[in-house]
């Protein structure tokens, strides 16, 4: 975990999240922590977080971001899930995968809006989505395009529609070397600028 996020800081990304989840995905608070002591950049908690004591252990353990996921939280939770998250000094990556999960949430106070591009009952992905909801994300909230993102042109594309970030993972960890892809993915976006 350490070298691939040491990787990401020095391909100039802007953050990098680190999976949490053991469960699923085979992470833990521990890949986090020692994510937090190799790079000095903003780390998000990847996880599927349904408790106010999973914050506290994010803080704890360095996260600066949080993930929140419309699709497993009610608005109430969400609502309340992140001004924990602010009173503690983190931001809110709010997980949306369609119109009414943005809808139901846009009163929390958020920083982020992710467009998760997978939809969750298919599994298709498709930036369509992304393009859709970008309308209606309110212009103070950052706008971030996840999953499905595998070319320099996805990302020139979705910044037309005023996206800033992006969540890019499957595409640099099927590689050997994700920091050295991360860096030649950059390259080539700035290179079409």
């Amino acid at each position: 975990m350490n070298e691939v996020v040491a990787g990401y800081q020095k391909a100039g990304a802007c953050g990098s999240s680190v999976l949490t989840d053991n469960s699923f995905f085979g992470g833990s608070l521990e890949d986090l922590q020692l994510a937090r002591a190799s790079v000095d950049f903003p780390l998000l908690r990847k996880d599927f977080i349904i408790d106010e004591y999973q914050i506290i252990e994010a803080k704890a353990s360095g996260a600066d971001v949080i993930l929140l996921i419309a699709a497993i939280l009610n608005a109430q939770q969400v609502k309340n899930f992140a001004k924990l998250a602010n009173d503690l000094g983190m931001e809110v990556l709010l997980e949306v995968h369609n119109e009414k999960e943005l809808q139901a949430n846009l009163n929390a106070e958020v920083q982020l809006i992710g467009v998760n591009n997978r939809n969750l009952k298919t599994f298709e992905v498709s930036t369509e989505i992304s393009k859709q909801l970008s309308t209606l994300i309110p212009k103070e909230i950052v706008k971030i395009s996840e999953s499905g993102l595998k070319s320099a042109n996805d990302i020139i594309e979705l910044r037309e529609f005023g996206y800033r970030g992006f969540l890019i993972g499957e595409t640099f960890m099927k590689t050997k070397n994700p920091g050295k892809s991360a860096q030649q993915f950059i390259e080539e976006i700035e290179g079409k600028k």
